[in-house]
Order: C-alpha cells, then structure tokens, then sequence
C-alpha cells in the first residue's frame, strides 16, 4: 500500500468510525517504530489488527471503499472484462422448447432438464447424444431405456434429471492402532466370575522392557480411484494419518507405524494419547519424615500413605491412602484407599476408596467406590460414585456425573455442575483480563507519547535559542577579549575597567548560558530514553495482544468442538436441595426423588415452549 493510499485508508477508517484516534496514533507509533529499528515499512491495516482495533471484516469494506473511489475519479478507463465462454448451443425446437444440461461443480453429476411443453415426439435419443457429445460427457450415463422415459415425459415437468453420473473415489480405511500394553492399568475394580466387583483387586501395574514394542497401526484397505462424468480420473483422497505422540522414555520407528520402549519401566496412554515409558520409583513404607517430600519424574509406588504435610510431585501415582498432603501429578493417581483433607492436582485420571474434605482439579475422569464428602472436585472427564454417595460437596464434571445416591436426609446440600469445562473457562477468563489491561494501558500511551515528543521539540527549540544566545555572547566576549591583548585602551583608565567589567559579565552570563545548555540536554536526553522506552511498550503491547487473541481463539475453538454432557444419571435417591447447573440452566430440586436421569435440554416442552431447562427422566 502507497504511503497516498495508506493515507486514504486511515481517512476512511476514522470518517467510517472503525478507528479513532488514539488508535491509529497508536499503530503510526508501532509502525514508525518498526520501520526504525528493521527498515521495513509494516502496511498501518496489518498493524490495526494486530493490535485488536480493526477486525478483518471491516479492513475489507475499507479496502472496498477506497476501490470505489479509485474507479470513479477513473471512469471510463476501466479493464475490460474477459467474455465468458458461453455453453454449447442448445437444441430447441419450433415450440421454443430447449434442452439443457448442468454439471455439478464437482463434476459428479450431470443432469438434464427441457425448458418449455414436454412431447414424446419434441426430442429424440440423438438430440441427447449430441447434446453429451457437445458437453463432453461421457462416463456414467443413463441407458437409452432410461432417457427416453424422461424424452416421453414420465419424470415431473421442468425437474433436473440425473443423466449421467460420475464416481466418487473411495478413500484408504484409516490403520487400525493396537497397543500392547494395558491402556488403563488403574481400574476401579475387578469383575468376579459371579459377576460382582471387587474393588480390592484393581490389577497390576504393566511393567515393559527396553526396545519392547509399545503400539502400532495395522493399514486399512486401500481405496480406489474415481471419475467424473467427463471419464477424467478422480484421485483417491490423500489419507491424513496421524502420527504416534511420543512423550518421555519411548522412539518412533522410521515409518511412523511403531512406537519401542527406549528404557523399562510403566508405559502409559495420557488422556491426550501420548505413549510413555516413565521409570518407577518404588517406597516401601510411606512418605514422611523418613523420605521427605518426594519429586520424581516418573512413576511412583508407595506401599503406604502420604502423611500429613507431605509433597509429592511425580508423572503418576499409586500410594495407599493420602492425608492432608499436597499432590501434583500430570498423570494418573490412584489411592486404594483414599484421601482426606488433601489439595490435588492431576493432568490424568484419579480413582479412590472415598474422599473426604478434599479439593480436587483433575483433566480426566474421577472413579469413586464409596463416598464424597465436604469436598470440592472439578474433573474434564466423567464422575463415576457408580455404587456410592456424594455429601455436601461441590462436583463438577464436564462428561457427567453417575452417583447411587446424592445426599441424606441431614447433609447440606451438594452442587452438580456437568457440561462445562471449568478449566477451559477460567483459562478464557484469564487471557480476556490480561487482554483489557494490556488495552488499557496501551490506551494511554499514545497520548503519552505524543506529550512527550511535544515537550522534546519544545526543548529543542529552547536549546536552540540559548545556543544562539550562548554563542552571541562568546563572539562579544571574544571581541572585547581581543581589545584588551591589542592594549588599545590605558591600562587604569575608567574605559579599560569598563571593558573588563563587561567581560566578567559576559563571562558570567556564557557560564549560565553553558548550564542552561547542559540541563536542557540532559532533559532531553532523559525524555528521548523515555520516548523510546513508550514506542517499545507499544510495540510489545501490541505482539502481545497478537499473541492473546489467537490464544483465546484456540481457547474458545476447543471450547466449540470439545461439547460436555450435561447429565447426572442416580441409581438410588437425590434429597431436596440439591443443585444441578449446567451450560445454559439450573435447577433446585424441590423434593427427594429417586432411579432417575437428570438430562439438560431446549427441546420443547409440554406446552411446545422450547427454552433450556433440566428435565427428569425415568432411570434408564
């Protein structure tokens, strides 16, 4: 863009209310900025909307406009338009009757339609071929029987009929992936030949060793090839196959379809489908004074418990039971027993006897086999108390929640909230604060920057007038000093002391002159650092801005495609009180109900109304 129609645009943007001010002198501050420091003259519409003053949208109805008035202060000197290839001539007959044929953007589907009355006798089954052989259409097409039922007109009156038709490749079959390995070592429990759970018998850890093949993925069939109605071959889709994630501990093969141990220890799947091999460090008592805290990047197996106080950081964790103790894992944790008063963050699935006064976020699943009490939870993934009961506590659970029983008859309430990732939300929440106050701060510098370029032209133009005063007063002082060395007046005499009066003064007044010239220097100098400090503020403000919005686009992208469900399915009784909140309603149930499924809808109700609400539906 030429700095004359940049101009234009900048015109047109403040004229239409796109911008103001302040935000163009913003984007003039960072573009001069730019092109100080790297030479390269960045167009001011690309600045706009890096900063978040201009939308894409409203960049084109400028750009538009500004075409607009390029063509009409040019009329007359307009391009000409390339003729469009017109159609083969069409057959018509003396009725005024044509025959016309349409082919599919995708050149799939020819189909063939008459303008005017329809008569056996109108059209025959060589006006057709000629018509295809015009078109060039030549694979897929109908039998002679077939188009001379259309010719007689035994289809609808002016409808498209399917005259030929091409074929649709057919892709390669996606590989099939095999791990071998147990995926979810860390089960809530065990089915017994008699078919009851045991919940003491959650399996073993898998153990692999070095070079040990992990995972691979078996080809699909190939597919086939296709083509259009005018016999040119159609290529098969390109399959896009997706690649192994290979976390710590593991290599891909060459080919990408093998996935090897690199070391022995727990191979693991995260819930984002990393393959990793962690190495497994094994307390036989519990962590406590004896071990200290405990940070390991791997697998930890503690026999016992983690006592009161303790940390432990770790890639995934098997411990007994755990007891106010801080937890952070990225993986999976598992408390055969269970967990009180403890803080715990995990980036996998958790699964426990019972949970007592414990504050949970979690990125997975959460499999409970007794009770939730007087806790806070907040898991990506399911809830599942399949056989047990939550007790005045807060549970949120993006995938939905299934619990036996929800309260008694004396607890307080519990909250249950399903269908909205929690985690995702304070995350937006997060970056749109940042957004503002970075906006607000950048909101300010502009005039900032423009008060101080004002203060350093009017130091510069004060340095300029006592330079000149400075230097006058030299050249006078230089003058008289020359007098004195010519010996031209009487030494004693009242005009030899006068001169040299004049001289101290003129002195005196170049040594003020000297300091005036020093300070407004040094203020100038203390105001360019700071100009320079203000444009690179903006600049940075302005990368940074960048690189929030497209963070919140993937934040609110993956908050699009990655829907909840917003249901709690109960097996046994729910007590009056409880609360159920999800994306769009809530809802306080009104009296003790049992055996039923809680399920969010905006389907229409009875009345025909339709608005999001919670219904109740029989237990299924």
């Amino acid at each position: 863009m030429t700095a004359k129609k940049e101009n234009r645009f900048n015109v047109i943007a403040l004229e239409m209310n796109f911008i103001d001010q302040v935000a163009l002198d913003s984007a003039l501050a960072v573009q001069a900025h730019v092109f100080k420091k790297t030479q390269m003259n960045v167009p001011i519409d690309a600045i706009l909307i890096k900063m978040g003053f201009l939308s894409p949208d409203k960049r084109d109805e400028i750009i538009r406009m500004q075409r607009k008035f390029d063509s009409d202060t040019t009329a007359g000197n307009k391009p000409e338009t390339p003729e469009k290839k017109d159609k083969p001539a069409r057959p018509a007959k003396k009725d005024g009757s044509t025959l016309d044929i349409d082919v599919s953007k995708d050149k799939l589907m020819a189909l063939v339609h008459i303008d005017g009355d329809v008569r056996a006798t109108m059209f025959d089954i060589n006006d057709v071929q000629i018509m295809l052989h015009s078109y060039g259409i030549l694979h897929g097409i109908a039998d002679d029987a077939q188009i001379k039922a259309f010719l007689n007109g035994e289809f609808s009156v002016g409808e498209q009929w399917t005259i030929a038709s091409g074929t649709k490749p057919i892709p390669d079959t996606p590989p099939h992936t095999n791990y071998h390995f147990d995926t979810d070592p860390i089960k809530i429990g065990t089915l017994t030949e008699d078919g009851l759970m045991d919940w003491k018998d959650r399996g073993q850890l898998p153990q692999v060793k070095e070079g040990d093949l992990l995972a691979e993925k078996i080809p699909g069939l190939k597919g086939e090839a296709g083509m259009d109605v005018y016999g040119k071959t159609i290529p098969i889709p390109k399959l896009r196959v997706q690649r192994f994630k290979c976390g710590k501990g593991v290599r891909r093969s060459a080919d990408g379809m093998q996935v090897h141990a690199k070391l022995s220890g727990l191979p693991t799947l995260s819930i984002t489908g990393e393959i990793s091999v962690m190495p497994t460090l094994h307390i036989e008592g519990n962590i406590s004074i004896e071990t200290g805290h405990v940070e390991f990047d791997g697998h930890i197996d503690v026999a016992g418990a983690v006592e009161k106080g303790y940390r432990v950081k770790g890639s995934s964790l098997r411990v007994d039971e755990i007891h106010e103790a801080h937890i952070e894992i990225d993986g999976d944790i598992t408390a055969i027993n269970g967990i009180f008063g403890s803080t715990i963050r995990s980036g996998g699935n958790l699964k426990a006897g019972h949970i007592h006064n414990t504050d949970i976020i979690l990125a997975g699943d959460i499999a409970v086999e007794k009770e939730i009490i007087e806790s806070k939870i907040e898991a990506n993934g399911r809830c599942l108390i399949i056989d047990g009961i939550i007790i005045s506590s807060t549970v949120s659970a993006k995938m939905g929640i299934s619990a036996m029983e929800i309260g008694t008859k004396a607890s307080k309430p519990s909250e249950l909230i399903v269908g909205i990732d929690r985690q995702l939300e304070r995350a937006a929440d997060a970056v749109k604060t940042e957004i503002q106050a970075i906006k607000a701060a950048l909101e300010n510098r502009p005039k900032l920057l423009k008060n101080l370029k004002k203060q350093s032209d009017q130091l510069n133009t004060r340095l300029g007038e006592v330079a000149q005063l400075q230097d006058k007063c030299m050249v006078q002082r230089r003058h008289l000093q020359e007098k004195v060395e010519a010996g031209l007046l009487k030494k004693g005499s009242a005009a030899a002391e006068k001169l040299q009066k004049n001289i101290t003064e003129l002195k005196a007044n170049q040594d003020a002159y000297d300091q005036d010239v020093a300070r407004l220097m040094d203020e100038d100098e203390s105001i360019g650092r700071e100009i320079a400090e203000t444009e690179t503020a903006i600049a940075e403000s302005a990368t940074t801005l960048q690189a929030l919005n497209a963070k919140l686009d993937v934040i609110t992208e993956t908050q699009e495609r990655n829907h909840g469900v917003a249901m709690v399915k109960l097996g046994g009784n729910i007590f009056s009180g409880s609360k159920v909140t999800g994306p769009h309603s809530a809802r306080v149930l009104r009296e003790d109900l049992k055996r039923l499924s809680i399920v969010e809808t905006d389907k229409p109700d009875h009345d025909g109304a339709k608005r999001w609400r919670f219904d109740l539906n029989p237990f299924r």
